[in-house]
This record gives C-alpha cells, sequence and structure tokens, in this order.
C-alpha cells in the first residue's frame, strides 16, 4: 500500500520547525513517501540568510521563560530574543540538530521540499536565495495532488 504523509510549514519559528522536521524525517526514514510544503512565513526557513533569524514563537517564549522565573519582567520583543539564545543553548548542548542540518538530512532522506511559490512572491524571494536540494516552486494544488496520489494519506500543519 502506498502512503504518504504531507507536512505543511506556514510558520517560521523555531518552536514549529524542529518538529515538522522530526517528523518529516523519521517518517521517511521508515520508508513513507514525504512531502513537506513551505508557505506564507514558512518561506523563510528555505532562505539561506532568513534562516539565521528564527526564533521562538511568542507563545513558546512564554512557556520557556515560566521555566525561568528570571525572565518575567521582560517585554515580548526581549523575551522572544532571550528565550530563543537559551533554546538554541539547550539545544547544542542536548546534540539537537540545526534547522540547517534538518533540512539537508531531510533532502537526504528523500523528503520532496516544496517552496510556494506565491509566498516567493509575496515575500520577494528570488528562488536562487534557497537552499540547494529543494524541488521547484509550486502552487497548493499541485502539492495537494501529491499527498492525494498515494492510496493513504496524512496532512500535519506547522
Amino acid at each position: 500500500m502506498s502512503a504518504r504523509l504531507g507536512i505543511i510549514v506556514v510558520s517560521g519559528t523555531l518552536d514549529k520547525v524542529l518538529p515538522a522536521f522530526m517528523l518529516a524525517n523519521t517518517s521517511a526514514s521508515m520508508g513513507i513517501e514525504t512531502g513537506m510544503f513551505f508557505s506564507f512565513y514558512g518561506i523563510n526557513v528555505l532562505h539561506k540568510e532568513r534562516i539565521k533569524n528564527l526564533t521562538l514563537s511568542t507563545d513558546g517564549a512564554i512557556f520557556f521563560s515560566s521555566l525561568n522565573p528570571g525572565l518575567k519582567d521582560l517585554n515580548t520583543v526581549e523575551l522572544v530574543g532571550k528565550t530563543t539564545e537559551m533554546i538554541k543553548e539547550k539545544f547544542k548542548s542536548n546534540k539537537v540538530p540545526s534547522v540547517e542540518d534538518l533540512i539537508k538530512q531531510a533532502i537526504d532522506l528523500g523528503v520532496k521540499i516544496y517552496p510556494c511559490n506565491n509566498a516567493l512572491k509575496m515575500f520577494g524571494i528570488d528562488s536562487s536565495e534557497l537552499f540547494e536540494g529543494l524541488e521547484n516552486p509550486v502552487g497548493a494544488s499541485t502539492f495537494i495532488n501529491f499527498i492525494n496520489s498515494a492510496e493513504k494519506s496524512n496532512v500535519i500543519t506547522f
């Protein structure tokens, strides 16, 4: 039976992107054909430079700060910045792969990574600014056809 997993990434925050890639890479390593569609702010994850500026979401920062009372007096911008630094250090000390490494791993595992053509246009991004090894930019209908052409398909959105 042919099965496919489709993962739609519309967020460009670390706490959404890391699990999206971890699920995609796990799925692909289990032999499930996997595709990821990056639209809206998620398109920044595939950008060679913008990926360097990914942060935690506000929700993630608030949660993470609840574990550290010393952060309670920070405004939202400061909180996101400080907790992003802290979580990156925690990832590094726990040997969690970087997003860049997860992208490379996904490509090596055969995950089809589709940039959204409309998101590229909307944010003024040229496909040459994206990582190597991605699929050509597509519209939503192409990704939906990818998902629906399997006997069994599942979709997750981040």
